[in-house]
């Protein structure tokens, strides 16, 4: 007989056991409640544990939207987590929209989650949550004020300067080579104001004859190739300069005499293509990119001594 008793007493509690572990647990995590204005969130967490065989029944979940005319359910999300049954975690965040003439009390009204099982269905009820919202203004002057009840506002922060020294210097700074490159690129192109530079003929010349390489070939090209190099002789002479005179060109401008060899094979090549009529000659003594080196020579020599 006590044998059946016990026996009796160890299924009771087992039975026990088994029903306690099924029934859900809820733990609402709750947001501070009050200094809320107009537009403030609330979030809310609701914590649901569900035994084996349990499951939250998505059709009661609350649908984000208007909740009353004040009032907005702005987001739902839900997360699930398995293990010894199941944890819920149902994140709602609210927004108020009321805008109150003193502090005043408002409630987020509650609601049930359905609960699916084996053992049949049941359900949890989240809580109303209260709070305390504040008007953002005040409602009176303070010389109509007659209770001095009313608290009156701050005045605004002044805007306060911002250190720019640095930045300053550095745009000073980078204004001023801007403009120092911009005074170089105007002096070597010979904008205005320096229109009364020195001519440079032979720089003038080693960018033709780099300009127009293709142009040049043949023996009319070469021929004028000669001919544009003269011009830059004459003009740096200021006057016709022919082949005896060039030591004493070079004589008078002493930035060319290192290039005197050169020279004279140019004029030679010269002597060749125009009085002897002989180009294939003069191109043996001294090719087109022969010509072309010579004038970039000259002119980077001219420009040195500018």
């Amino acid at each position: 007989m006590i044998g059946r008793l016990l026996l009796g007493l160890a299924v009771g509690l087992v039975a026990g056991g088994v029903a306690l572990a099924r029934t859900p647990s809820l733990d609402v995590i709750e947001p501070r409640p009050f200094g809320y204005f107009l537009g403030d969130v609330m979030r809310r967490e609701a914590v649901l544990r569900l035994g084996s065989g349990q499951e939250l029944d998505a059709a009661s979940l609350p649908r984000p939207g208007p909740l009353n005319y004040w009032l907005e359910l702005s987001q739902v999300d839900l997360a699930a987590t398995e293990g010894d049954g199941t944890l819920y975690r149902l994140s709602l965040v609210y927004q108020t929209f009321y805008a109150p003439l003193d502090p005043r009390k408002l409630t987020i009204p509650g609601f049930k989650l359905k609960i699916k099982g084996a053992q049949g269905d049941g359900e949890v009820a989240v809580p109303e949550f209260g709070f305390i919202t504040s008007p953002i203004r005040q409602l009176f002057t303070a010389s109509s004020q007659s209770t001095g009840s009313a608290v009156e506002l701050q005045p605004d922060d002044l805007p306060q300067r911002l250190p720019t020294g640095a930045e300053r210097t550095v745009l000073l700074v980078s204004g001023l080579l801007a403009l120092a490159a911009l005074v170089a690129l105007a002096w070597h192109n010979a904008w205005w104001p320096f229109q009364w530079r020195p001519a440079r003929p032979f720089t003038d010349a080693a960018r033709f004859l780099k300009a127009n390489a293709a142009r040049l070939e043949g023996a009319g090209g070469y021929r004028t190739a000669l001919l544009k190099l003269h011009r830059a002789f004459d003009l740096a002479a200021g006057r016709r300069l022919l082949a005896d005179d060039v030591d004493d060109f070079l004589a008078q401008h002493p930035e060319f005499a290192p290039h005197g060899a050169d020279v004279a094979r140019l004029f030679a090549s010269s002597r060749q293509a125009f009085f002897a009529n002989d180009v294939d000659q003069a191109q043996a003594e001294m090719p087109l990119p022969s010509l072309a080196e010579l004038s970039a020579r000259l002119g980077a020599a001219e420009r040195r001594a500018a």
